[in-house]
């Protein structure tokens, strides 16, 4: 068996710039509550916040200053948190902070160097639902520059927030991560990951539907390819859907060798084929 490092190697995916913003929550401390409370609070807000594609991650450095509560939190863009982005659960729990003496401040604080380029486009011909276990960013790209696009640009799922795509990226990055790692449930992972009729991708391909009737802009999903036995065999691999030919001349995005159009499928060539 080859190394595991030689088996999971992955081209870099190109990104130009950096425009995911870190923001300071402050949430003061009334003075018949004790930060505990406020603490509590202010946790609520949080996964309020990320339901609603505001906030990006679940991990959040939260401390006292001066009276208050104090958040440290990554956004999609400087203006992500914006009072006319909240959606209906974060204006709930934003007025039961009213009622209980909670003032709330939202400050950008700087660009984070290390993520995506948010996505810019105007209009665009389609998305992808693509993540990674590294990725913190939107798992709704698009098909035309393949950067992440905020979630709250996209009207709100069944739920009324975003809770189901959020879920279906924990799920997808936790498999790709087990499956990265090399050890424990890599090859049910991988399948999770490259097969249609798994339970995560059946989830996704309902998403992508969901987010196409809402959108009427094509959703793809994207399906990962481990391993090849050649390059010849991956380039008759056909739609796993229809069965047709799939294999795109020019990859797209240098990362998709394959997309049906009909089906909502996009696939990369085998990693192992890959320089």
């Amino acid at each position: 068996m080859a190394p595991a490092v030689q088996c999971r190697a992955r081209p870099a995916l190109s990104m130009n710039g950096a425009c995911m913003y870190v923001h300071r929550i402050e949430f003061s401390i009334p003075a018949d509550q004790d930060a505990e409370t406020t603490a509590d609070f202010a946790k609520s807000l949080l996964g309020a916040l990320r339901m609603n594609g505001q906030l990006c991650g679940k991990e959040w450095p939260l401390f006292v200053e001066n009276r208050q509560c104090v958040a440290l939190v990554l956004a999609p863009e400087q203006g992500s948190l914006a009072p006319a982005l909240h959606g209906e659960y974060v204006r709930k729990v934003v007025h039961q902070g009213d009622m209980r003496g909670i003032s709330i401040t939202f400050t950008p604080v700087a660009e984070d160097c290390t993520s995506a380029q948010t996505c810019t486009c105007h209009t665009s011909s389609g998305y992808v639902l693509f993540t990674t276990y590294l990725s913190l960013e939107s798992p709704i790209r698009c098909l035309d520059c393949f950067l992440p696009v905020p979630l709250y640009r996209f009207p709100v799922m069944p739920s009324g927030e975003y809770y189901e795509l959020i879920c279906w990226q924990s799920d997808y990055q936790s498999c790709d991560r087990l499956q990265m790692n090399c050890t424990t449930l890599e090859r049910a992972t991988t399948r999770q990951l490259s097969n249609k009729q798994s339970s995560l991708s059946k989830q996704g391909i309902e998403i992508c539907r969901t987010m196409e009737n809402l959108t009427r802009t094509p959703f793809y999903y994207y399906l990962y390819r481990a391993h090849a036995r050649s390059l010849k065999s991956e380039q008759e691999r056909c739609c796993p859907s229809c069965g047709q030919s799939w294999h795109l001349e020019t990859p797209l995005h240098s990362l998709f060798h394959f997309q049906c159009e009909p089906c909502r499928l996009v696939s990369n060539f085998g990693w192992n084929l890959c320089p």
